[in-house]
């Protein structure tokens, strides 16, 4: 199957669009202006359910609506837009929006490290045993999701993006970190890269020698939206990727593929399964993760059908994740209390191998912090949130559970009162 891309500038080619009421296309183009939009003929041919595309949880994960932007933000924007407005006046209103949507959230700006007193901008080190690499070439996807967090990344027009070709400074900063022994190749998707560009990133780890570096991970939405990247004969580098990972397992390296499902429909085909097979059969292991998005999967049984899908195909249920305060959360978010519900109804019902995964999940500023459960107090007829982080930037501050006062209404971290401090948490704190 050959690769067709679409975006704003061809979209309206696709053939199952012809049908949609022209509302909808004048809102997909007018919200892409704004963020970025991009999907391709096999999530078009066999993802989307086209009879009912308002509700289709894979067609609102790809395409905009006018929802995903605040209302006077829209209409901004459609204002320039219909007025054709001269392209430096019309993106100098599109970016002002852009910088209102929190697009570095976390302050993940702070996890840059330096080496010999540079910034090495396509890497991230927060945590003390990981560093995230953003290679230049992978900073895209087969396809964008719309509640994405690393949105900025795929935004030209602003000084946003994390990456950086040259590996070479990240392999000299990783020797001279001897408590890092994972590397996490990230985007955008590296699977959008060749296998020979990968090779030449991985060619250089190896002959570095970094006896302290045991696990390579590769962060990829291919197995939703391009399985075909692991099926030989359905592609022509399909066995060239493959032997890759064959030949980093075979290195004595741990090789990890953290895969991104966000609804059970995702798994629902043979290519799906033989893609996933083929990665297994290297000797890698695949690891799921995923937000919980309103509108998209916010119910207990959806988690359900999915964690036990991938268990059976032999994947590992690793984060559900709360949404992040970036881009269009307002239309994804839901509050941490009814979150919890969803995970609690969904994986009671599972077998003990869904039950790895770590959830609900925030990545603040300090770290990951695990929503534990809900207690009620008859001692003072309260309720309160058990936290803890499980990834902290001081790894001496993980797994020390800790309570804040119970909030039905709150969306993320830094909304909760810790009964500890009995104070607001501020963006530094959390």
């Amino acid at each position: 199957m050959k690769f067709i891309t679409y975006n704003t500038k061809n979209f309206r080619k696709i053939e199952y669009l012809k049908n949609l009421p022209e509302q909808v296309k004048h809102e997909i183009e007018v919200v892409s202006k704004v963020l970025p939009f991009k999907t391709n003929n096999y999530v078009i041919d066999y993802l989307i359910d086209w009879e009912n595309f308002e509700t289709d949880p894979v067609f609102i994960l790809n395409f905009p609506n006018r929802n995903m932007l605040h209302e006077e933000q829209f209409k901004e924007v459609e204002k320039a837009y219909t007025q054709q407005l001269p392209e430096k006046e019309f993106l100098g209103i599109v970016n002002k929006i852009r910088l209102q949507l929190n697009p570095h959230p976390a302050n993940q700006l702070s996890n840059v490290p330096k080496l010999d007193g540079e910034a090495l901008p396509g890497v991230q080190h927060k945590y003390r045993d990981i560093v995230l690499f953003f290679p230049s070439q992978g900073q895209t996807c087969h396809a964008h999701c719309t509640f994405c967090f690393r949105w900025p990344q795929f935004v030209k027009d602003l000084d946003l993006q994390f990456s950086m070709r040259e590996i070479d400074m990240l392999t000299r900063y990783i020797k001279e970190n001897e408590y890092i022994h994972e590397i996490l190749f990230t985007g955008g998707d590296p699977m959008v890269m060749s296998p020979l560009t990968i090779s030449k990133y991985i060619d250089q780890i190896f002959e570095a020698d970094i006896p302290h570096l045991d696990t390579i991970r590769f962060g990829s939405k291919s197995l939703t939206y391009w399985p075909f990247t692991f099926i030989p004969g359905h592609s022509d580098e399909a066995e060239d990727m493959l032997s890759l990972f064959r030949r980093i397992v075979d290195k004595g390296k741990h090789l990890s593929f953290m895969a991104h499902f966000n609804h059970p429909v995702e798994m629902d085909n043979s290519a799906v399964e033989e893609a996933i097979y083929n990665i297994r059969q290297t000797g890698a292991e695949i690891r799921t993760q995923a937000p919980v998005l309103r509108n998209i999967n916010d119910d207990a049984e959806i988690w359900r059908e999915m964690w036990l899908k991938q268990v059976n195909l032999g994947m590992v249920p690793y984060y559900m994740f709360i949404e992040r305060e970036t881009g269009p959360y307002a239309y994804f978010e839901l509050p941490i209390a009814q979150v919890y519900d969803i995970y609690r109804n969904a994986i009671k019902y599972t077998g003990s191998l869904a039950k790895t995964v770590t959830a609900p999940v925030m990545s603040a500023s300090m770290g990951k912090v695990h929503v534990m459960g809900v207690i009620d107090n008859p001692a003072d007829n309260d309720r309160y949130f058990m936290m803890q982080y499980v990834r902290h930037r001081n790894v001496e501050e993980t797994y020390k559970p800790f309570l804040t006062h119970y909030d039905e209404k709150a969306t993320w971290f830094n909304q909760l009162v810790r009964t500890d401090a009995d104070m607001i948490l501020t963006a530094e704190e959390e």
